[in-house]
C-alpha cells in the first residue's frame, strides 16, 4: 500500500502557514504607502524619471520596483487592505512549495523530508522577513533560480536553463535591487561544476549555465531604465548614512534579549552552523557550502540580508539527509496516519475560512497616523501642501497626496542618484542634533509639520512661525502661522 498521506500533510501546513501570515501581515509595512503611490502615478501618468512625489523639485529618480508597484495599487484599489493580506499570503505559499519542490528535487524524492525543511525554513522566513513588499515577488524568482539550476544538473537537459533569462526579465522589472541576486545565487554552482575530483562527485557542465547567465545579464536592460536600473544598487546602498540610521541596513550584532528579532535569527544561524559542520565530511556539495557561506556573510553585513540566509541555506539539508532510511510502517498504521491527517487538513479549513470571510468584512490594518491625516485633510483642502515629516511617516502621508520633505525611499534623496541635493545627510544631521531645528524651518517654511514623539523635532518647533493645530497620543500636527484658521 502505497502512503500518499504526504500529500494532505502538505496541504496541512500550508493552512499552518495561512494562519501564521495572517496573524504576522497583520500591519502594512511602511514601504507599502509609497509603493501604493508609486503605482498609482504610473497607471495614471505613465513611467517617470523625476521624482513627482515629494515636494523636491527635479529629483531624478529610477523607480527600480515600478511594476511590483503596479500590481500593489490595482490590487489595493480593487479589495484594500485586505487584498494585499491575501496577495501576501498566496506569495507566502508559493515560496513554501517551491521550498518543497527544491528539497523534494535534490533528497532524490524523499517527502516527508522535504516537506519538514520547507515548513521550518517558510515559518523562519513569515516571522522575520514575508511582508507587503516587493521582496516577496523576488523571494519566488530567486526560488525557480535554484530549482532551474538543481532541475538542469538532476537532468542535464540544457531546455530547462532557458528559464533563467525570463526570471532576469520579471525580477529586473519587478524588483531590480535584488536582481544581482540571480548571479550570485549561480556562482556557487558555476564553482561546484569545475569538476575538482578532491572535492566534487557529481559532474556537470558548467558551459550552458554560463551561457544562460550571459543571456541573462543582456536581458537585464528590458527594463524602462536599461543600465539604470542595473546599477542602481551600487549608488544606493554604499552610503554611510543609510547604514547607520536604517535599521535594516545596520551590521547585525549579537544580543541575549530574548524579546529581540536579532536573538532568534542568532539561534537559527547557529543551529544551522551546527549541522553544516557537523556533516563536513559526510554527503555534501561544494555549491551549498557556498550558499551557506555567501548567505551568511550577507547577514552579517546587514540584518536585511538575513532574508537571504535562511531562504538557501535551510534547503541543503534535504541533500545532507536523503540517504536516511524512513520510518518503516505496516499497512494499517500508514492507513491510520494516512486518516488522521487527512481529517486535520480538512478541520484546518475550517478556521482558515472564518478568517477570511471575517477579514473581508472588517479588516482593517492598524495605523496609527489615520486620525492624524484625517484631521489634515479636513483642516485642509490643498493636496499639494508641503508637509514636513519623518522618514517612515512620509510614505503615508503622500498617498494622500501631500508633498513630504522625506519618505522611506532613501534613494532618492541622495545626491548621487537624484542629481540635486543629499537630503538624506540633510534628515540625518537633523535627527542627531547636528542642525539648528530653527534654521532648518525657516529654510523650507513648510506648510504643516507632521511631528512624532520620536523625531527630534519634537518639542523644538519655533512657535513664532508655526502653531499647533492638532495632537493626539502618537502626533502632533503645526500650521505655518499664515494659513492657521481661526
Amino acid at each position: 500500500m502505497k502512503n500518499k498521506s504526504y500529500k494532505w500533510l502538505l496541504i496541512l501546513l500550508m493552512f499552518v502557514i495561512s494562519l501564521v501570515t495572517f496573524i504576522e501581515c497583520g500591519k502594512i509595512d511602511n514601504d507599502t504607502w509609497y509603493i501604493l503611490n508609486e503605482g498609482r502615478y504610473i497607471l495614471e501618468h505613465g513611467i517617470y524619471h523625476i521624482d513627482p512625489i515629494s515636494m523636491h523639485e527635479g529629483f531624478h529618480i529610477i523607480v527600480q520596483n515600478y511594476l511590483s508597484a503596479i500590481i500593489f495599487y490595482v490590487i489595493f484599489n480593487v479589495f484594500k487592505e485586505t487584498g494585499l493580506l491575501i496577495m501576501v499570503l498566496l506569495c507566502n505559499l508559493v515560496i513554501f512549495y517551491l521550498l518543497y519542490k527544491i528539497c523534494d528535487l535534490i533528497s532524490d524524492g524523499k517527502k516527508y523530508l522535504s516537506i519538514l525543511i520547507a515548513f521550518i525554513c517558510d515559518i523562519s522566513l513569515t516571522f522575520f522577513y514575508i511582508v507587503s513588499r516587493p521582496q516577496i515577488f523576488s523571494f519566488i524568482v530567486l526560488l525557480l533560480v535554484i530549482y532551474t539550476l538543481e532541475k538542469y544538473i538532476k537532468t542535464g537537459n540544457k531546455k530547462v536553463l532557458i528559464t533563467l533569462p525570463i526570471l532576469s526579465i520579471i525580477e529586473i522589472n519587478m524588483h531590480a535591487s535584488l536582481w544581482w541576486m540571480i548571479f550570485l545565487l549561480s556562482l556557487p554552482y558555476i564553482i561546484d561544476g569545475l569538476n575538482i575530483k578532491s572535492i566534487n562527485t557529481q559532474k556537470y557542465n558548467i558551459k550552458p549555465i554560463l551561457l544562460a547567465l550571459l543571456i541573462s545579464f543582456i536581458c537585464g536592460l528590458l527594463n524602462p531604465y536599461t543600465y539604470e536600473n542595473i546599477i542602481f544598487i551600487f549608488t544606493s546602498f554604499s552610503d554611510k548614512y543609510m547604514h547607520d540610521f536604517i535599521s535594516e541596513l545596520m551590521p547585525y550584532t549579537f544580543t541575549m534579549n530574548i524579546f529581540n528579532v536579532k536573538f532568534y535569527l542568532y539561534a537559527y544561524a547557529l543551529i544551522t552552523s551546527v549541522i553544516y559542520i557537523y556533516f563536513r565530511k559526510g554527503n555534501i556539495r561544494i555549491r551549498y557550502i557556498c550558499l551557506y557561506i555567501g548567505t551568511l556573510t550577507l547577514f552579517m553585513i546587514s540584518v536585511k540580508g538575513g532574508q537571504h540566509f535562511i531562504l538557501f541555506s535551510l534547503f541543503p539539508m534535504a541533500y545532507f539527509f536523503k540517504d536516511m532510511k524512513e520510518l518503516s510502517l505496516d499497512d494499517k498504521t500508514k492507513s491510520l496516519m494516512n486518516t488522521f491527517i487527512k481529517t486535520l487538513a480538512i478541520l484546518s479549513i475550517v478556521p482558515f475560512t472564518v478568517m477570511l470571510i471575517d477579514s473581508s468584512k472588517s479588516y482593517r490594518f492598524d495605523n496609527k497616523m489615520d486620525n492624524a491625516i484625517s484631521f489634515l485633510k479636513e483642516y485642509t483642502n490643498n493636496k499639494s501642501a508641503i508637509v514636513y515629516s519623518s522618514f517612515n511617516d512620509g510614505g503615508f502621508i503622500e498617498y494622500y497626496g501631500y508633498k513630504p520633505y522625506i519618505d522611506p525611499r532613501a534613494e532618492v534623496f541622495l545626491k548621487v542618484n537624484n542629481h540635486k541635493e543629499d537630503i538624506f545627510k540633510e534628515y540625518y544631521e537633523l535627527q542627531h542634533n547636528r542642525i539648528n531645528s530653527t534654521d532648518f524651518l525657516n529654510k523650507y517654511r513648510f506648510d504643516y509639520l507632521f511631528i512624532n514623539p520620536q523625531d527630534k523635532l519634537y518639542g523644538r518647533i519655533y512657535t513664532g512661525l508655526y502653531e499647533k493645530i492638532y495632537e493626539d497620543d502618537n502626533y502632533t500636527i503645526y500650521a505655518r502661522n499664515d494659513l492657521v484658521k481661526e
